[in-house]
Order: structure tokens, then sequence, then C-alpha cells
């Protein structure tokens, strides 16, 4: 009896120890970070707002210009044009997962030779939401193991417009939220668009009815704001001497008189992003609706 309970004693630490580094290796692979690759921007920004630092992502010049923040980290490479991204380079990165949208879904091929492809979208016809914004976040929190980052970048975001609804003006006119093509055409925002979004989370409403894309807002000419009551919100980047024509533009500077109040002009925020550039143009539109005289 006394040898087969002193036989089963290293058989018992050989189980333990085996469970044991098991165990620990287990731990290390959750610990250890995914390596990510983003070609979309409203996935990128969203990765980098929930503490995750991609290896690779597409086109920062373009980011830098068009979304601005959240910034890049320093170690995040540029694998080149989000519609043709450096497939030589992808590889050599040995991403764990790439992520893209519909967008760029005919990349999807070519990429999975790579690495395993999650494609999604949040915009879509009748997605743009609060609601539609949190479930987007969650899903990337889902595929990088970040759902407490996502839940809290949630909680955060809504804290924090709660705290601009405060502090923006309650004689705000409805928006007229704008971008410019050309100086002639705009895209004019509206129903399903994140800057509609982020002006009803702080008590602002869109002038702007009239039936939208997808994406959110209507290509019009600037005639078509004509006889429209509201504030006209401007967004950057302006194309190349767009802002040097409309200060000549006897046009434009009738029509901006007629709304009743001054062309206002904020930061760059991505038009087709998530939480993060919900928040920035918030702030943006906060700032600047306080700062009238200094326009």
């Amino acid at each position: 009896m006394e040898k087969n309970v002193m036989a089963s004693k290293p058989l018992h630490f050989f189980i333990v120890f085996f469970a044991f580094c098991a165990s620990n290796i287990l731990n290390a692979a959750q610990i250890e970070p995914l390596r990510v690759i983003s070609i979309d921007w409203t996935q990128t920004e969203t990765l980098i707002a929930l503490g995750i630092t991609p290896i690779a992502m597409a086109q920062q010049s373009g980011y830098n210009s068009w979304v601005r923040e959240p910034a890049i980290p320093n170690s995040t490479e540029d694998v080149g044009l989000r519609s043709q991204p450096n497939l030589e380079r992808l590889a050599e990165l040995k991403p764990d997962k790439i992520f893209i949208s519909p967008l760029f879904g005919s990349l999807t091929p070519k990429l999975s030779r790579i690495a395993p492809v999650t494609e999604f979208t949040l915009y879509k016809k009748d997605n743009i939401t609060w609601e539609g914004l949190k479930g987007f976040t969650r899903r990337l929190g889902e595929e990088t193991n970040k759902q407490k980052e996502a839940n809290a970048l949630i909680y955060s975001a809504e804290q924090t417009l709660m705290g601009l609804a405060d502090k923006t003006p309650k004689d705000t006119p409805p928006l007229l939220m704008i971008q410019f093509m050309d100086s002639r055409h705009v895209r004019i925002f509206g129903t399903n668009s994140m800057y509609k979004i982020a002006a009803n989370k702080i008590g602002l409403k869109s002038a702007w009815q009239a039936e939208t894309n997808p994406w959110g807002f209507s290509l019009i000419g600037i005639d078509q704001l004509m006889d429209i009551k509201g504030q006209i919100i401007i967004i950057k980047p302006l194309p190349a001497g767009v802002e040097r024509s409309l200060q000549r533009d006897q046009f434009w500077q009738y029509l901006v008189k007629n709304t009743g109040q001054p062309a206002l002009t904020v930061e760059p925020t991505w038009s087709f992003g998530a939480i993060p550039s919900t928040l920035r143009f918030a702030e943006q539109l906060t700032k600047t609706l306080n700062n009238k005289e200094k326009q």
C-alpha cells in the first residue's frame, strides 16, 4: 500500500506541473497583444481609442488630414493606399488579423492569404445612430479581446457628451453642416450622419431635412442652401482655392447673410467616423459656437 502511495506522488507532481505550465502558456497567449492591421480609417480610429496599436494601417497622410485624432502611434507602419495596400509588406509584418470594410472588400481574397480578414462596416442605411456606434465599438472590442475597454470608451464618451451639452449655447439655431467639394458644391449632412449624432447628443438639431445617402449626406449646389435659416458649419479641410474663392463670391456672401448667422468653420473630423470622431466633432462644435466672435 505504502509503495503505491509513494509511486503516485511523482505522477501527481507531474500532473500539477504540467497544468501549471499549460496555464502559464495560455495566460501568456492571452496577454500577448494581437498584431492587427486596419485598412479602414473608421476601424483604425476605434482600435487606437481602445488602446490597441495597429502594427500597420493604410494611407496615414490622408488620416492625418481628414481624421487627425486619435493620433497614429509612432510604431504603426504605413502600408500605402487603402485601395491598394502594399501586399508584400503586409505579409512581412505577419499580422494575426486584418480589418477592412466592405468598401475595400475586393481586397479580401488577396489579404486572406496573408492573415484572417474581418470585414464589417458601420455605415449602412439607418445604422448611423448612437446605438449603431456603440454596437460597432463593442464588435471591435470582441474581435480584439478588448470588451472592457470598449465598454469603458462608450461610458466615457457618454459622460463627455453630457458635459458638452451643458456648455453648448442654448440659442443655437439648427445646423447646416457642410463640406465643400468645390466652390459651388457641398456635401450637406443630415440623417444617418455621424455629425448629426454629435449635434443631437449635445442638444443641437440639423437644419437639413431632405433625404441623405447611406453615408449621411446629400451632394448639392450651394444655391440649394438659399432660404434655409440656420447656422452654417463648414467642416475642413477645404479643397485648394475654395477659401479664397468664397471670400470673393458675392452670391456666397449673400447666402450666408440670408441664413441670419455668420458661417463658422471647424477643424477636420472624419465624416464617416465612429465614437472617437463623434466626440471630436462635438468638442469642435461646442468650442466654435462659444467663440463665434473670434471667427
